[in-house]
């Protein structure tokens, strides 16, 4: 069978997911940008395609990537030309001639004309004679296109100023035939010449969905990526096999850039991989080879990663790294498009082999510890549509490095509609024929077709950017790939070239120094390198200030984007900047102080040998994490044990509801069950495996306890436990609440369970604890509420198994003094028992009335407490917040004497954003009257609220929504009203969220509370449970957080942008975040309890699906 156009309709709906984004464009009141087009500029260049039998968007995937530019001083005038590349017309050189204006040279400049399809452009000199050159990557050898790269090398400036190329990539070999996407030149190897790295891509797409690892040994002489080592003497040498990277069917490589990502001096290499390969971090090992560590140090990336750039964008002197994708922001072109994979595909390919993947843009926040939390929800940057290349840069010369994101494709070849259309089995044979037609070659004029906007972020600090679209004047829609940037008429700002698909190509003018109003230019420099005669530009070199409390880095390496270089001066912008220092590293890693006077706007610096190396903790050193070390004892204490989550597919039963709550465990009790002063363990497995016991021995060893009545009771999902004295004897027992949200009604495992103690640590089951008492449960918590000296409990409600939206029974248990429970809730606690999803509860005597009230934190709802008097309980609403609540922690974090409570949410880096106006919403009822409710989760998406699910789930769960909307134009056009009628949406019962941040709720006395958001450095994961620590010395209650919840469905994504998180308290309820000092805390933690072990404080991490881990601050192992 011949797969070669099959492939495109296999893969389409994996290939090309939503995109969109915001053709609705306010006019710029005062532009920071003004689009310039051809007649002004002379840039007369169009990427024109022109479809036909045999090369069209049917055959060759890539059809409508479009193509590049290159930017530099092509003829040593001192202004910055442009070359663009094309794919089916010839490419053009541009001189600049001042003033924004450029002249078509192209001619006079020889450039071969060959009829190749050329992609990536990349500017170098390579034979450091001064003179800029130009490598040109191509699609060659495929059907009717027979071509290889080429490396255009200045042969002189002539008379008239035009330089004049002649392709040598033979001579050097490089003259690569096959799908070459982008070419970098770097040193890999330290021998100070530059080598090459070339990015391509694949197009045997569904000839690699299978085994991973099977697949990267597969190789082709046509694609995969390849290294060329720079042999000194103008001659370069595939060394592909010995420097270890991936050169396989399965790199299906979009966007390259390099950059000193761990900060060691040596350069190392970002790829991002289209379908579903991994993205690559490949890491210098120093000995000329790479390592691919991506999922060491990432937990997720983009899917269909585009282009990428590396640049640091917080000023903390730490890369991040940006990547593209094509999240849609427009609900009309979302809904109407396929997107992320259903539930069963991205589960298999997680079994394949391949990482974490989601179909957004990813913004890597290097957390300087070796990880990246994925951001870019938070930042507000995760969704431009269909987008190409991403560009760091400084728009207004303020020192934050800026976003600029050129998108847009000539067809919607993702719309569900036409993706329906060409699925139809004529189509397909004809596909398997390969006897298409030129009416088969018209129907591609049958898909959507909508330009949009390229997008402009200005970086508003702490990794938020804010959309300045209304801040471009003379804005067009375009379909805009290739980007630079570069300072085009020299006025002290940078602009912005794209390359068009069939229009022509436009220039963004910076108006932030505008040459009419010098008074109110903003200050920068503009830094020239001459480096050795080996990199006569100086490529790996960085610039280091140190200024208004920060870092700012700037790496030359000119590649960036997608498939575009700017071979330019370092452009450093200067406004109401005070440095107090600046380094030159050069790319051998010695180094210069420099000075930075913004009266001198080009600086030039010349490369000298013998200067001393840079010590690189001078970056790494600067921020002091100002809280003790800790350290992971948990093989020195012996308490090993791996929580191991059974396999429910919980979106197969109800796959409309946003996360499981079948992944709820493990549940953690800590006391001492022996009676010898030592603390001891409880850990809950999930259905199916055993829950364990470790008793601590004298010298902090844990030893697993034997526990046969634990062990037969392996049914269970525990969940949450606690330990107490349940009938009076004197003996610590052992209380259970199961969950799981996989049993039903009255089964026997919805049972809490009683496991008495008798005294020495071994426990037996109790029988009829509890009066026929069903529940899946997410706490329970022991208290004498009474005060009649018997241990009594509240058991929190989690959800209805398989009715996701029904409202749960919680309940307050009374104890008989034996052990045994009775449901008292209504008798004591009118309106706890429908108090909706408890997710946590504590007891504490808010109102200092010497009795333990109840505090409970609910998901659709706020921070309830039901305040006891006598054992008689009211119902305050403690914040009307309503969120994703999930645990509570009370501690009086400003010293005032009132108890206040920290809460943790969902947190900000999420796709469901929520407030008062435009809340998120779960509407529950029986929408098609098949007897079954389903959950319509509703959100607001440029101020339209819209059904969170996709259009194929919706209609799998609610057949009848095929009938009423057989298009999916028409279903992305319709209102709430017109998919589910007015008369059912009213009828539904109705849950709301509005408020998603974690906070402190500071009490200001006679229980009122007010919501204190936590830091932005706390927003970025879900957390699940905090404990209180001095982690500094000063006796000032921190709070050490812990969470991440990977139980998401695909298009929320999982939330795994934390690794153990320290609140700093500042005083006077004040808190500053820091990373934990020394250790990284991956996975999902469920609950975090202090332990005393050899008499000495320590924490116990109860992790869902991995490992116990046991932490403790490291001055505290001194003897």
């Amino acid at each position: 069978m011949k797969y070669k156009e099959v492939h495109y309709l296999l893969l389409l709906v994996i290939y090309l997911s939503s995109f969109c984004a915001g053709c609705k464009h306010k006019p710029a009141i005062k532009p920071m940008f003004v689009v310039k087009n051809d007649q002004s500029t002379g840039l007369h260049f169009t990427n024109q395609l022109n479809p036909n039998k045999r090369l069209n968007a049917l055959k060759y995937m890539y059809y409508f990537n479009g193509a590049g530019i290159g930017a530099g001083d092509f003829n040593n005038d001192g202004k910055i030309d442009l070359f663009f590349a094309s794919n089916q017309g010839e490419n053009k050189l541009y001189l600049n001639e001042g003033n924004l204006h450029f002249k078509d040279v192209s001619k006079e400049a020889m450039l071969p004309q060959d009829g190749g399809w050329s992609t990536g452009v990349s500017v170098v000199d390579i034979n450091n004679d001064g003179l800029l050159d130009i490598y040109i990557c191509r699609m060659g050898d495929y059907d009717s296109i027979h071509s290889k790269n080429q490396l255009l090398v200045c042969q002189g400036i002539d008379k008239n100023g035009v330089p004049y190329y002649k392709d040598e990539a033979h001579q050097y070999g490089l003259d690569f035939s096959g799908f070459s996407t982008q070419a970098v030149f770097f040193d890999y190897d330290g021998d100070g010449d530059l080598d090459m790295f070339l990015l391509n891509h694949s197009v045997f797409e569904n000839e690699t969905i299978g085994n991973r690892d099977m697949l990267l040994k597969r190789h082709v002489p046509v694609s995969g990526d390849r290294i060329y080592r720079n042999d000194g003497n103008g001659h370069f040498t595939d060394v592909t096999k010995e420097t270890g990277i991936n050169s396989s069917v399965l790199d299906f490589g979009l966007g390259v850039t390099v950059s000193d990502i761990n900060l060691d001096g040596y350069p190392d290499i970002y790829v991002g991989n289209d379908f579903h390969e991994n993205d690559y971090l490949y890491i210098n090992q120093h000995n000329g080879t790479f390592k691919d560590e991506l999922t060491n140090h990432m937990m997720h990336t983009s899917k269909f990663t585009m282009g990428v750039d590396v640049a640091d964008a917080n000023n903390d002197g730490y890369p991040d790294i940006m990547s593209m994708d094509m999240l849609a922001s427009d609900p009309n072109i979302l809904k109407r498009s396929l997107g992320d994979d259903n539930q069963d595909i991205f589960n298999l390919k997680l079994g394949l082999g391949y990482y974490y993947q989601y179909p957004r843009n990813n913004l890597q926040l290097n957390r300087r510890n070796g990880m990246f939390s994925e951001i870019g929800l938070y930042s507000g940057v995760a969704a431009t549509d269909w987008s190409w290349s991403a560009l760091w840069m400084d728009f207004d010369n303020d020192g934050s490095k800026d976003l600029f994101v050129s998108n847009g494709i000539p067809r919607r070849l993702n719309d569900i509609d036409y993706i329906n259309y060409v699925s139809n089995s004529e189509m397909q044979q004809k596909l398997q024929s390969e006897s298409l037609d030129k009416k088969d070659i018209d129907a591609l004029n049958k898909f959507p077709q909508i330009k949009i906007y390229n997008k402009f972020f200005r970086n508003e600090g702490n990794m938020q950017f804010q959309d300045i679209g209304n801040e471009i004047g003379n804005d067009q829609t375009t379909f805009s790939n290739g980007a630079i940037y570069a300072d085009l008429d020299n006025d002290g700002d940078l602009d912005i070239a794209v390359n068009n698909i069939d229009a022509p190509a436009l220039i963004y003018e910076n108006k932030t120094n505008d040459k009419k109003n010098p008074g109110k230019n903003k200050d920068f420099v503009e830094i020239k390198l001459h480096g050795s005669s080996k990199n006569i530009n100086a490529l790996g070199a960085k610039i280091v200030l140190y200024c208004n409390g920060g870092i700012r880095t700037y790496e030359k390496y000119p590649v960036r984007g997608f498939m575009s270089s700017m071979e330019t001066p370092i452009h450093v912008g200067l406004d109401k900047t005070k440095i107090d220092s600046a380094f030159l590293i050069w790319p051998d890693n010695s180094y210069q102080r420099i000075v930075l006077q913004p009266v001198n706007r080009l600086i030039t610096f010349n490369y000298k040998p013998g200067l001393p190396r840079f010590d690189y903790n001078r970056i790494t050193n600067y921020w002091k994490n100002p809280t003790k070390p800790m350290e992971d004892i948990t093989s020195k204490v012996d308490l090993k044990y791996k929580h191991e989550e059974n396999n429910f597919q919980e979106f197969n039963v109800e796959p409309l509801i946003p996360h499981m709550v079948s992944t709820e465990g493990p549940a953690l009790a800590v006391a001492d069950i022996n009676h010898d002063g030592l603390e001891d363990v409880f850990i809950g497995s999930s259905k199916n495996k055993k829950s364990v016991i470790f008793i601590q021995q004298p010298g902090g060893k844990f030893l697993k306890s034997s526990q046969p009545n634990l062990e037969s009771d392996s049914s269970y999902e525990d969940v949450s436990a606690c330990f107490a004295d349940v009938n009076n004897d004197g003996n610590t027992d052992l209380i259970v609440a199961s969950g799981g949200n996989e049993s039903y009604g009255k089964s026997e495992q919805l049972k809490p369970r009683v496991y008495l103690n008798d005294g020495k640590g071994n426990f037996s089951k109790l029988n009829n604890a509890f009066d026929s008492l069903f529940v899946n449960a997410s706490c329970v918590v022991p208290y004498d509420f009474n005060g009649d000296g018997k241990i009594d409990l509240f058991i929190g409600g989690r959800s209805v198994p398989g009715h996701y939206g029904q409202i749960p029974k919680s309940y307050l248990l009374m104890n008989d003094g034996k052990g045994h429970f009775k449901d008292v809730t209504q008798k004591y606690a009118d309106g706890l028992s429908d108090i909706g999803f408890v997710t946590n509860a504590v007891w504490y005597d808010l109102d200092k009335n010497g009795e333990k009230d109840l505090i409970v934190s609910l998901e659709w709802g706020g921070i309830v407490a039901f305040m006891n008097h006598h054992g008689i309980f009211t119902k305050k609403i403690l914040t009307d917040k309503k969120g994703w609540w999930n645990f509570i922690l009370p501690v009086d974090v400003n010293n005032d004497g009132n108890i206040d409570l920290v809460v943790g949410n969902l947190g900000l880096n999420t796709r469901l954003q929520a407030s008062e106006k435009e809340p998120v919403r779960l509407y529950y009822n029986d929408f098609d009257d098949n007897g079954t409710k389903e959950q319509v989760l509703t959100y607001y998406l440029d101020g339209r609220e819209i059904p969170f699910a996709t259009f194929s789930d919706l209609q799998k769960q609610i057949p009848i929504l095929k009938k009423r909307f057989p298009y999916a134009a028409d279903f992305a056009k319709a209102s709430l009203d017109d998919i589910f009628t007015k008369e059912k949406l009213e009828s539904s019962e109705i849950l709301t969220e509005n408020y998603y941040q974690s906070a402190i709720l500071i009490n200001k006395g006679n229980l009122n509370f007010t919501v204190q958001p936590l830091p932005w450095l706390a927003q970025l994961s879900t957390y699940r449970d905090a404990v209180v620590v001095d982690a500094n010395g000063d006796n000032l209650p921190d709070i050490l957080l812990v969470g991440n919840y990977y139980g998401n469905n695909v298009q929320m994504g999982r939330s795994d942008a934390d690794f153990g998180t320290i609140l700093l308290n500042k005083g006077n309820g004040q808190f500053d975040c820091e990373s934990i000092n020394g250790l990284v805390i991956k996975g999902e933690v469920r609950h975090i309890s202090e332990i005393n072990i050899d008499k000495k404080k320590a924490y116990i991490l109860a992790r869902n699906n991995d490992s116990t881990m046991v932490i403790q601050f490291k001055d505290l192992l001194k003897k």
